[in-house]
């Protein structure tokens, strides 16, 4: 076992030794952090005229979702949103330049949209029940979507009752940096797997290339122990990486949002999702299947660095395996759920926060799971066959 660690800590050295290594990592670190603050970036404007920042905008929204954060929506505080907008004048031909809607409207907005989504036009009834109509109106709109869906009845029913678990009336939060963690942790997964095929590409077919292969199979421990080596150190580098651009994340978002309690419903952040989760436990399982998909795009990773006699076309084919299916999104109500349940396996897909969350389980054999179990038990699963073949394939490869 000594020698196993002394085998994986070579490996370590030849990764984080090189100059470019450390490149990669600050230019990657750098990305996260700039791509983080575009959506902060500009001017907010009304009928053409610049009238706050972004980044200013957002510290208001956050101030006023503060001064509501840990009251119940219910009956009430709906309530106080729908007559808080019904006092803007009606005829105003851009309210949020009216004086009522920046000083008795505006902490209410949040609030506001939520409502607004069932009832944008009949806000300005008056109505003591604002609080149990609005569930009644979203358990409807949810059991309609449910009812369209091409899945199984046993899908249907498992997802009808997730739905009817959450607790209601929710607790109002100030949830944006929950929600930006919550797409970033895909983030991470990806630059933790795109960084992992330039370091790690050349684990096995580096040493192909350099005709070094030979001596190292004909050592005491070159086919056995320095290949479990090598697989151990793609992983863990891999897992990492993760761990780095995860948390870098968490403190950007912090920083950048901040994070009001965990305990809002994941409802919050998409009305239509319909497991009984707080965004805190969301944010847990997204981690857990952002790991999964970089440690299962690591193993396929590593399998074609084995297989294959040259670094580049892994690099290039882990690339397409990685991005191209970034570019194919499918609502689940609109499509035959198998097709895209099989889709959503890939790596690249699994840590997507859609993916991960939306009201498409997997029904094996009449046990419905909801996609934050399936996906990093499935690449747990998929990743030791991988790796196995990836050994088998560096123990036969043939030098040129």
């Amino acid at each position: 076992m000594r020698m196993f660690w002394t085998l994986v800590g070579y490996e370590y050295r030849k990764i984080f030794r090189r100059r470019v290594t450390w490149a990669a990592l600050v230019l990657a670190a750098a990305f996260a952090v700039i791509t983080s603050q575009i959506n902060l970036l500009g001017g907010y404007y009304l009928d053409g005229e610049r009238v706050s920042s972004n980044r200013a905008q957002m510290a208001l929204d956050r101030s006023c979702a503060l001064t509501l954060s840990g009251r119940a929506l219910d009956n009430a505080l709906f309530g106080e949103a729908a007559a808080a907008y019904a006092a803007i004048p009606e005829d105003a031909d851009l309210y949020q330049q009216t004086e009522e809607y920046k000083t008795v409207a505006r902490p209410y907005e949040e609030v506001w949209d939520r409502l607004g989504f069932f009832f944008y036009d009949e806000l300005r009834d008056p109505r003591p029940t604002w609080g149990d109509d609005f569930y009644a109106a979203r358990d409807a709109w949810v059991a309609d979507g449910i009812a369209d869906m091409q899945a199984s009845r046993a899908t249907k029913a498992a997802l009808l009752d997730w739905n009817d678990a959450i607790t209601t009336p929710w607790t109002f939060r100030w949830t944006t940096g929950w929600r930006w963690l919550l797409i970033n942790i895909e983030m991470a997964g990806d630059l933790a797997a795109f960084l992992g095929a330039v370091l790690l590409a050349t684990l096995f077919a580096g040493e192909y290339s350099r005709g070094t292969d030979p001596l190292l199979r004909s050592s005491r421990y070159g086919r056995g122990r320095l290949a479990a080596a090598k697989l151990f150190t793609g992983f863990t580098v891999t897992a990492l990486l993760f761990a780095f651009f995860a948390a870098l994340y968490l403190l950007d978002m912090g920083l950048t949002y901040g994070y009001d309690v965990g305990d809002a419903p994941l409802q919050l952040l998409q009305i239509g999702y319909v497991y009984p989760l707080t965004v805190a436990q969301a944010a847990v399982r997204a981690v857990a299947c952002g790991l999964g998909g970089a440690l299962l795009f690591a193993a396929f990773l590593l399998l074609a660095s084995a297989a294959l006699r040259s670094a580049f076309p892994v690099v290039v084919g882990a690339t397409v395996l990685l991005l191209l299916p970034m570019f194919f999104d499918f609502d689940p109500t609109s499509v035959p759920l198998w097709p895209l349940l099989l889709f959503n396996l890939l790596p690249s897909r699994m840590m997507k926060f859609e993916n991960i969350f939306s009201p498409a389980p997997y029904d094996l054999f009449g046990a419905v799971l909801p996609q934050y179990v399936v996906f990093p038990a499935v690449a747990l699963v998929l990743c030791l066959p991988l790796a196995a073949l990836a050994l088998r394939a560096y123990r036969r490869h043939q030098p040129a």
